[in-house]
């Protein structure tokens, strides 16, 4: 699992995926490690592409995905 640094956030450090347990790793800059559950790939594949990785996780993960601090 290799992680992707998003200096350009002004939310998330960096994330990650693993494709066998389907789960999505958030570092988010005040500290907090989550991971996400159950996340398809192509879900991932779509924070990876997006433009603003904050607003693609509010929109698109969060509230839709079960989470745990990491």
């Amino acid at each position: 699992m290799d992680w992707i640094e998003t200096p350009e956030s002004s939310n998330i450090t960096r994330f990650a995926y693993d494709d066998t347990s389907y789960v999505l790793k958030v570092e988010f800059k005040n500290g907090g490690l989550y991971d996400y559950f159950d996340v398809p790939q192509h879900i991932f594949e779509g924070m990876r592409s997006a433009p603003s990785k904050g607003q693609y996780l509010a929109q698109q993960i969060k509230g839709a995905y079960r989470y745990a601090r990491a």
